[in-house]
């Protein structure tokens, strides 16, 4: 037992220097001191994996997989700034799901889309997506009627057979459209574990959160119409909600800090660069 207790402690204090020489202070903006607290308590260590919820961004001007360059990182720190002043961006997305009858299970709602963080797998997620990752913690989520996905195997669900059973009843059914737009809303927390023809589990490691588009949230003002007719929102932030901040590489980094609105837009959340993340 001692020796297991030595290992975890030498383990944390590794992670604690890490941290200690990739955050800081960053002029006054990258707060090491939060991260670090997470490292205190051998309990407390899960938590570098499941407290934090990040949205991933960049993939609309940036193929995340190709180099950085100048103007990308430009992008991305205008991306950044955008985001800080007027929200978490929610389009309307599309989810398709191949049930064991081979019927497609379609579904349709504004959405904003989250990853439990897993450091080490920064990288991964991050070339799906983009390469700047907004981490919010698990309570801003919840407390905006977030919800993990219902994760299932395209092509082989019998849950998709049931779920496309109550979608074909309510259409016949439900001549008013109420109970169908709830059913819908249900929906959308439906993803795919796969692709299509493929038993590679791809998309399950992402571990993913979503907020949809609710009336709720627009009559408690946490979020704004942007265009109603194309379905697209914004749920708002205030500095304090951002937590952690992972940058496409240092230069990005400093760059975003170099801009005067950065400061008056975070609360000295934790930041990482995608290279950082890899040392967890």
């Amino acid at each position: 037992m001692n020796l297991v207790r030595e290992d975890k402690t030498l383990h944390n204090n590794k992670i604690k220097a890490t941290v200690n020489s990739i955050c800081g202070f960053f002029q006054g903006g990258c707060a090491g001191a939060l991260f670090l607290s997470l490292c205190e308590e051998k309990d407390k260590m899960t938590i570098i994996h499941t407290k934090f919820l990040i949205h991933w961004t960049g993939k609309k001007f940036h193929i995340p997989t190709d180099p950085l360059n100048d103007e990308l990182r430009d992008n991305y720190v205008e991306a950044l700034i955008n985001i800080l002043e007027n929200g978490f961006k929610m389009e309307k997305g599309k989810e398709e799901i191949l049930d064991l009858d081979g019927k497609l299970l379609e579904t349709f709602i504004s959405r904003v889309c989250f990853t439990e963080i897993k450091l080490s797998l920064a990288r991964k997620h991050a070339q799906r997506y983009g390469l700047l990752g907004l981490g919010v913690d698990r309570d801003f989520v919840l407390k905006r009627y977030g919800n993990p996905v219902f994760y299932m195997k395209s092509g082989d669900s019998n849950v998709a057979v049931n779920a496309n059973k109550v979608l074909e009843f309510l259409k016949e059914h439900d001549k008013k459209g109420a109970i169908l737009l709830e059913y819908r809303t249900l929906l959308a927390y439906f993803k795919n574990m796969n692709d299509k023809d493929s038993n590679d589990l791809t998309y399950y490691d992402e571990l993913e959160w979503r907020i949809t588009h609710l009336n709720r949230l627009e009559d408690e003002g946490r979020l704004s119409v942007v265009d109603r007719i194309n379905h697209i929102y914004l749920l708002k932030l205030k500095p304090v909600d951002v937590k952690v901040l992972v940058f496409p590489d240092e230069k990005t980094k400093t760059q975003a800090f170099n801009d005067t609105r950065l400061s008056k837009l975070i609360e000295k959340p934790i930041c990482l660069t995608i290279d950082d993340c890899e040392n967890f």
